[in-house]
């Protein structure tokens, strides 16, 4: 199995995710015959993107690459049973934040008492421009704000935002009610929109 360093390193464009389904049954398929280049040629395709969206949610190099490398052993673990009829990268974002999501709890790091300590903003703040977000000026003030952020924060800014899920599939990515997810969504943008705004004055 490749070790995390000799893969691709993360870019900070969007990772090209537009392998087609039909190469990707092909490769996993390989794979799954025990084809190790073929395990290899996945996991170089789709390391740069899923890395992005754990570092998102861990802001921690070593936790980022112990997250990843389990994935990946994972997925391995479970290729006798993986349906091939749908895209593979959603399905190792979901081991990822279910790896992401124990760690927490193992830790304990933010409780549900602390979440709920965290004060409101007003909800015109939710409200973020993508041509707002995208200047320049605001990106390195935009990374830093989300490094600030609670991780459960953070997890639904990187599967909402880096991973393109929809609202349902990170519900059940971290194991959380819909409504809470879009509840973390939403106190997540208003408190970047603040933060950011405090950055930049």
């Amino acid at each position: 199995m490749t070790r995390l360093g000799a893969l691709p390193l993360p870019s900070t464009q969007r990772a090209n995710r537009e392998a087609t389904l039909e190469n990707e049954q092909t490769l996993v398929a390989a794979a799954r015959a025990g084809d190790e280049a073929a395990f290899e040629a996945l996991l170089r395709h789709h390391t740069p993107a899923l890395y992005r969206v754990v570092r998102r949610m861990t802001a921690d190099e070593m936790e980022t690459e112990a997250i990843l490398q389990e994935t990946f052993f994972r997925f391995w673990q479970a290729l006798p049973r993986y349906q091939d009829d749908r895209p593979l990268f959603p399905y190792l974002v979901t081991i990822a934040a279910n790896l992401a999501r124990d760690r927490w709890r193992r830790s304990r790091r933010l409780s549900d008492a602390a979440l709920d300590e965290i004060p409101e903003v007003d909800d015109k703040a939710a409200d973020l421009p993508e041509a707002w977000l995208l200047r320049q000026e605001t990106l390195a003030a935009l990374a830093a704000a989300v490094e600030e952020l609670p991780p459960p924060y953070r997890a639904v800014i990187a599967l909402r935002y880096d991973a393109e899920m929809r609202y349902e599939d990170i519900a059940a990515a971290l194991d959380l009610p819909l409504n809470t997810v879009r509840t973390h969504l939403r106190r997540a943008k208003a408190h970047l929109r603040a933060a950011i705004e405090e950055k930049l004055k």
